[in-house]
């Protein structure tokens, strides 16, 4: 048997164990991201109706915010480079790894909301002009959005 073709065997099968715990390690973060969103959203929405509901006249009031795509989180890299020059020939490596915090979270550079595509306020005085030009008004300031993306109704 060829002992280089079984070291180059043995290479392949650790860069395939390595590969498949980084995609396990990578759908975990996932999940864990996901949480984070949507339980952003949902804060969101009770912040939203919170707030609204404290316009006169609007009484008791929902939201819900329709999303076009999801957030993004750009993160902290720590960049590694090395330059090795042998017989005449220049080996350039680089590694990069993400940079963590104390809590084992990751550093976050930006983050980008999502954005959103509409919102419907369904509210008690949402039959009242006054109350429903205040209700988009605010909408609009707190999401940045058109008024033509927000729709308050009255509530049954």
């Amino acid at each position: 048997m060829n002992v280089n073709k079984l070291i180059s065997d043995k290479r392949a099968i650790v860069i395939i164990i390595f590969i498949f715990f980084m995609g396990i390690m990578l759908l975990g973060g996932n999940e864990n991201e996901k949480e984070n969103k949507v339980s952003n959203k949902e804060e969101l929405n009770v912040k939203l109706e919170k707030i609204l509901s404290d316009v006169e006249g609007a009484g008791k009031v929902k939201v819900l915010i329709n999303y076009k795509q999801s957030g993004e989180k750009i993160l902290a890299y720590d960049l590694e480079s090395n330059t090795n020059e042998k017989d005449s020939q220049k080996e350039n490596k680089s590694k990069s790894e993400v940079v963590y915090d104390g809590n084992k979270m990751p550093v976050v550079l930006k983050e980008y909301m999502p954005k959103v595509e509409g919102v419907i306020i369904v509210a008690e005085g949402g039959d009242i002009e006054k109350v429903k030009k205040q209700l988009i008004s605010g909408t609009m300031a707190l999401l940045g959005i058109d008024e033509h993306k927000i729709e308050v109704l009255k509530m049954k």
